[in-house]
């Protein structure tokens, strides 16, 4: 059974614990979380990982009761901030996670920095939240798109042919993955035999630009693409006969779980990077892949893993702390020092507040009738290669 998780009904739902109210003031923490809009269902997974955190943890930390207070952004900036100062203000929580779009979240931190409210941000991943706007008070446990990407071209540059020809999706994340990837497949030797970005959100038929680079005859294809585009992109692609001749490559979220169904055998064959897949054979990911699964009746996927570190990442910190959050300098010093593993492996935060993590290079291939990853490579404790930052 799927958990659908919305509007007030979330904040219900996720408020509930696992043990009976405890004498010291709860923990709360605000979660800002688009549940409605385009990333609605990225949302609700992401808030499926963080319920299983709360309750993994038996509800509370260092004697106090957990809450997830949550709020929907809409994916929009506007609404993110004004949904953000309700939890500061009104909800007083004492810290906050969530954020599925970079544009909400580059909106709201600055306002979190000047209230000195520690953020540990489970998705958006342009590169400058880690880089050049990086902040004392923000954290990120998903990844930066270039942390994501950079493993892929390196990947590519030993394995891949030599001339590639590139798709991307023209926006600000669309560039940042491509710019990751490009950069350490030409260092590796590569080429590029063409480019192109297509129009984002707005295109339909990606045959154009498909025979474009048929004609430019390029040994490989990478293309980033997310959401709605890749299952688009992805199945024209094999529509168009061109796997055999031009095996595809891309990010992490051209071929997800998300959209496995949909893409059904289109999504075959194609080579990604991945931060977590469910195949991965350890004992951590073994026994959180069995309890997830008994709870929620899905196997877990990257977006609820990723909503379950950030969780995972405070409770640590508070615990480390006994349970005091009242001096958030040293709930900041706390964050930075927490290091495990979890499901997706070794997880501690860089210098830069991104944490550092495996990233797994993945093959989509046909396994019980139905399509899943097998892991071809693993670059172990990767580090946001992003350097731009400056927290001294």
């Amino acid at each position: 059974m799927r958990l659908a998780i919305v509007g007030a009904f979330a904040t219900a739902l996720l408020i509930q614990s696992a043990t009976p109210t405890l004498a010291a003031d709860p923990l709360k923490i605000g979660v800002l979380m688009e549940t409605s809009g385009v990333f609605a269902v990225l949302g609700q997974r992401q808030l499926q990982g963080m319920q299983f955190a709360v309750e993994e943890a038996g509800g509370e930390v260092a004697g106090r009761k957990i809450e997830l207070v949550h709020e929907d952004s809409e994916g929009k900036p506007d609404v993110g901030l004004s949904k953000t100062r309700k939890l500061v203000l009104s909800d007083r929580v004492d810290v906050m996670t969530g954020i599925i779009s970079s544009a909400v979240a580059l909106a709201v931190t600055p306002y979190l920095s000047t209230q000195r409210m520690p953020l540990v941000i489970s998705n958006a991943a342009a590169d400058t939240l880690t880089g050049a706007k990086c902040d004392r008070y923000v954290f990120r446990v998903s990844y930066s798109s270039s942390q994501i990407s950079e493993p892929i071209g390196r990947w590519m540059a030993k394995n891949a042919p030599k001339n590639l020809y590139i798709f991307g999706s023209d926006f600000v994340a669309g560039h940042e993955f491509v710019a990751a990837a490009k950069q350490a497949y030409l260092a590796g030797g590569g080429s590029i035999v063409g480019e192109i970005f297509t129009p984002f959100g707005r295109t339909q038929d990606y045959g154009p630009y498909i025979s474009q680079a048929r004609a430019a005859n390029p040994g490989a294809v990478f293309a980033v693409y997310f959401g709605a585009e890749a299952l688009l992109f992805v199945k024209q692609y094999e529509s168009f006969g061109m796997k055999a001749a031009m095996p595809l490559f891309g990010p992490i979220g051209l071929v997800p779980v998300v959209l496995r169904q949909a893409q059904g055998d289109a999504a075959l064959g194609i080579i990604s990077p991945q931060n977590y897949v469910k195949e991965l054979d350890t004992p951590e990911n073994r026994t959180f892949r069995e309890a997830f699964k008994k709870k929620f009746g899905d196997d877990p996927e990257e977006f609820a893993v990723m909503g379950y570190d950030a969780i995972r990442f405070i409770i640590e910190a508070v615990k480390a702390r006994s349970g005091d959050t009242k001096d958030r300098p040293a709930l900041v010093s706390a964050i930075e020092k927490v290091a495990y593993t979890g499901p997706r492996g070794p997880m501690k935060m860089a210098k830069n507040h991104q944490a550092t993590q495996n990233v797994y290079i993945a093959k989509t291939v046909k396994k019980d009738n139905a399509v899943a990853y097998e892991i071809i490579e693993t670059y172990p404790n990767v580090e946001d290669p992003v350097k731009s930052c400056n927290l001294d």
